[in-house]
């Protein structure tokens, strides 16, 4: 009988007869029970039910410690430090919290107290934190105003941002009060950002000559009148770059010996060039 190589020939296996085989029944049981037993798949399914058991029974385990916390005396709260405040006092900023000496440490609301303390104009960035057993600590960044507005609702700090808030009665600050700007007409915001940003300039990079501002008239987002506190002068200048204003400023005063009583204005809003004007 002759068969294909596709068909039955395709699928036959040798068998080889060893001759230290008894028979050849032997070796044909031999060589077929050499085929490899399926290996047995891991069970995942039982580990994952395993995994997930042990998860829930922490879970369990962590909430009953932290209702154990919440009920213990060991944690009352006796002392609650603020950190931080510099123009505003500390009653103040207590009382903004809502806070009660007495409750205890674990049961009250951080993100609640942070966010009754954040809603102060005054506050920048507010951040809550525990120190077992017994206190609670308040770190507070404030907004550091660079002049005081003058506005129809009295004077109000402006920040570096051009930020415009109220200033907390405990507030002690030695700032130039800022005149001029129109609040109805500043609509986004821009005439004030101009004003912060130049106020602060001259506090950072000419720190001294800051010093001697009393204050700084603003009739419009692109000019400025600065008045000083020791003379009776008055400096015209560009809310932009004013560091280079006041070295021509400088320079005038250097090569002038100084400045003349009679002296009404001087213009520094040209670029490389000074302009006075006398009584």
């Amino acid at each position: 009988m002759i068969f294909s190589q596709e068909g039955f020939m395709s699928e036959y296996k040798p068998i080889y007869i060893s001759h230290r085989s008894k028979n050849i029944q032997d070796a044909v049981n031999t060589t077929l029970n050499t085929t490899p037993a399926p290996q047995k798949r891991p069970r995942k399914f039982a580990r994952w039910v395993i995994v997930m058991t042990l998860m829930s029974l922490l879970g369990v385990g962590i909430q009953n410690a932290y209702s154990s916390l919440t009920d213990s005396d060991f944690f009352l709260m006796t002392h609650i430090r603020v950190l931080g405040n510099s123009l505003m006092s500390e009653t103040e900023i207590l009382a903004l919290s809502q806070l009660q000496v007495g409750t205890n440490l674990f049961a009250c609301d951080i993100t609640s107290v942070t966010e009754r303390v954040a809603q102060h104009p005054m506050v920048k960035k507010v951040l809550l934190h525990r120190e077992p057993p017994e206190t609670l600590v308040i770190s507070i960044e404030e907004r550091q105003p660079v002049g005081l507005l003058n506005t129809p609702n009295g004077l109000m700090g402006l920040d570096e941002s051009g930020k415009i808030f109220p200033l907390s009665p405990a507030a002690q600050v030695d700032l130039p009060i800022l005149t001029g700007i129109d609040l109805q007409r500043d609509k986004d915001g821009s005439w004030a950002s101009a004003l912060a940003k130049f106020v602060t300039a001259l506090q950072i990079r000419t720190p001294a000559f800051w010093r001697e501002i009393s204050e700084i008239c603003t009739d419009n987002p692109h000019s400025a009148t600065v008045y000083l506190v020791a003379d009776d002068l008055a400096l015209r200048m560009r809310l932009e770059n004013p560091e280079k204003q006041i070295r021509n400023f400088r320079a005038y005063t250097q090569a002038s010996s100084g400045l003349g009583t009679d002296l009404a204005y001087i213009d520094l809003r040209y670029r490389d060039q000074v302009i006075v004007g006398r009584r």
